[in-house]
């Protein structure tokens, strides 16, 4: 079994499929590390959750384990749970940074996973401001930031802010100028009372088959604020990597395409997976996801 398939395993033993052997303090302080039949890992849910005061009752959640290596890989999560910091592609990555020796940063927004706030009146743009604030004060060095579907989005705008420290984008899925058309789709699958509400400005959370995720009006708004021009060349010019499923019905892989075109760094790779879907949390996507980043950091080295 290779290295990306044990750390992907010990990210699924997680959610209780395999029965640890046994359990020890490592050398982090809070972290465990279990076995799982001779396998090395931590436990993501053992690590202690830190808080990032913001203000005015305003706080991210956040994780964090150290590294003697650089640069530091940050995830920006996405709108739908699964993509929070206590998910399996969460785990794998920490798993992953732990053995490779790299400082690992996940968080989870305002008024998601667990980090408060208040829902009436959280943005898309507190969002952007969120990625740029844990990578500005909860980092320093190079950064690879990995982002999946809307964390793609919120990547590529958190690069923009932060050119001159980026060392690296892995993005999956990437779901660019995604939250006023899906704010849009799923409302009118809504009965009335709940439409009601939503036209009145209620926040309301849409359990959705990729997990909870919040829907509002004013927060679908804001979004446009920040959406991307892909006719226009993105001042990117790091490496960057893509990865995206043919058989996602969310967010069609040709929009993947359009957006290498737009990035100015020549150093731009697609990969598209036949039989994936817009999740990509098969153990074999998973594994290729661990791959792609690690090929990434041993292709550019920081001196």
């Amino acid at each position: 079994m290779s290295l990306f398939s044990r750390v992907c395993v010990s990210a699924v033993t997680r959610q209780g499929c395999l029965k640890p052997s046994s359990f020890v303090n490592n050398k982090l302080g809070g972290v465990k590390q279990v076995y799982y039949e001779g396998v090395r890992t931590i436990t993501a849910s053992r690590l202690n959750t830190h808080y990032l005061e913001l203000g005015n009752g305003r706080c991210i959640a956040y994780q964090s384990i150290p590294g003697q290596r650089k640069p530091t890989i940050v995830m920006i999560p996405g709108l739908h749970s699964y993509t929070n910091m206590t998910g399996i592609k969460a785990s794998c990555l920490l798993r992953y940074c732990d053995r490779e020796d790299f400082p690992c940063v996940m968080y989870d927004h305002e008024c998601s996973g667990l980090s408060s706030g208040d829902a009436t009146k959280v943005l898309f743009t507190n969002w952007v401001e969120n990625a740029v604030t844990v990578t500005e004060k909860l980092t320093d060095g190079p950064l690879v930031l990995v982002g999946s579907s809307l964390g793609g989005w919120l990547a590529l705008l958190t690069a923009l802010n932060l050119k001159d420290r980026l060392l690296g984008l892995v993005l999956e899925a990437p779901a660019l100028n995604y939250v006023w058309p899906y704010y849009h789709r799923n409302r009118a699958l809504l009965p009335p009372d709940a439409r009601r509400r939503l036209d009145e400005g209620d926040p309301h959370v849409y359990t959705h088959e990729y997990g909870d995720a919040l829907l509002k009006r004013d927060f679908a708004a804001d979004s446009q604020r920040h959406e991307l021009d892909l006719d226009q060349k993105l001042n990117i010019t790091c490496p960057v990597r893509i990865i995206h499923g043919l058989h996602d019905t969310e967010i069609p892989f040709s929009q993947s395409m359009k957006l290498c075109e737009s990035i100015e760094s020549e150093d731009v790779d697609l990969i598209l997976r036949k039989s994936s879907g817009h999740q990509l949390e098969s153990p074999p996507d998973l594994e290729l996801l661990l791959i792609t980043l690690d090929r990434l950091l041993k292709d550019n080295p920081v001196r």
